[in-house]
């Protein structure tokens, strides 16, 4: 008599701790061999392109806006297909997969507005604030709905669409003091860009990793605001949304609905399209908590990704994720 075995429980999130590299000493230098060789790839290789990044991004500085993003658009119809062989071929293999009924030409359209995409949103940093803060340059929908969310506190959740740092100081110019955990980019300078950009529009930096869990916490029971984007991308594999593959909890879901559960916060979905251009559409949904006692955390989670996906589905051309490996 065969015996059926139960599917295996979804699996929780491991937790990782960010350590950044330190600083190789000059006696690795002295000492030859592979210290050696790290010493030269932290001082010298590294910083050709960390150099590089901040020369950019304070060049562009002094670059209209618009021009900015412009240029962004062309940098990326010509850098992104040939620089990024790889991440376009997954990238194409997604929109087909996601879209089986559009025919090549319609997804050949979504790659090169996908390529427009990341390109501008790459040049839009030296021009955030003034592209979030420029006269009829971002239009607002649902904004009555911040009202809810004044007194007590709430846990924003947000999407990298578009350009999501214009998203950042769109909220910080409503009025709001969001704190935000991230992973750091690798490149030294472009940390250093990211952290400027983002702490220019008001936005306070936690620790990655579980460093910030305490941190949000301690953010929530004073009533405060936090943000966590819930379309993740991890070691080049798309974690969420789900994409027609099974739920776990291994996303950051789990994470907001845990933080939720034991704060009483609520849960407000927000994101940044862009409708042509340099203009955009900031779209805040109405606020909830969750409040069913008898939901488990998956059903939450589940709950989470069904807003998720098919906002992330609906603007899949400007998504950053959509060049990521879609792994069962």
């Amino acid at each position: 008599m065969s015996v059926l075995t139960p599917p295996p429980p979804p699996g929780k999130r491991k937790a990782w701790t960010y350590r950044p590299v330190a600083a190789p000493p000059l006696a690795d230098f002295l000492a030859g061999g592979e210290a050696r060789q790290r010493f030269l790839r932290y001082w010298v290789r590294d910083n050709r392109g960390n150099l590089f990044d901040l020369a950019f991004f304070f060049t562009f500085r002094m670059v209209p806006a618009v021009r900015c993003s412009h240029f962004g658009r062309w940098l990326g119809r010509v850098l992104v297909p040939r620089a990024y062989v790889g991440p376009m071929q997954r990238a194409r293999a997604n929109f087909t997969a996601l879209f089986p009924d559009r025919q090549p030409d319609a997804i050949a359209g979504m790659v090169d507005a996908y390529v427009e995409s990341q390109g501008r949103q790459m040049v839009e940093y030296s021009a955030v604030t003034r592209l979030a803060r420029r006269p009829g340059g971002v239009c607002h929908v649902g904004v009555e709905h911040l009202k809810e969310c004044r007194d007590g506190p709430v846990i924003f959740m947000g999407l990298h669409l578009s350009n999501w740092e214009i998203l950042m100081q769109c909220l910080s110019d409503l009025g709001l003091t969001l704190s935000l955990n991230y992973d750091p980019p690798r490149r030294r300078g472009r940390h250093w860009i990211v952290r400027y950009v983002r702490t220019r529009a008001g936005i306070a930096l936690l620790p990655p990793g579980r460093q910030a869990v305490r941190p949000a916490l301690r953010v929530l029971e004073a009533g405060g605001q936090l943000l966590v984007f819930c379309d993740e991308g991890f070691n080049g594999q798309i974690r969420a949304p789900f994409l027609g593959r099974p739920a776990n909890l291994e996303t950051n879901y789990a994470l907001v609905a845990r933080l939720a559960r034991r704060t009483g916060a609520r849960i407000c979905p927000v994101y940044l399209t862009r409708e042509e251009g340099v203009r955009f559409t900031l779209t805040i949904l109405e606020s909830f908590d969750l409040t069913c006692a008898s939901a488990s955390l998956l059903d939450d989670v589940e709950r989470l990704n069904a807003i998720v996906e098919p906002l992330v589905r609906s603007h899949a051309p400007q998504w950053y994720f959509i060049d990521n490996r879609m792994v069962s």
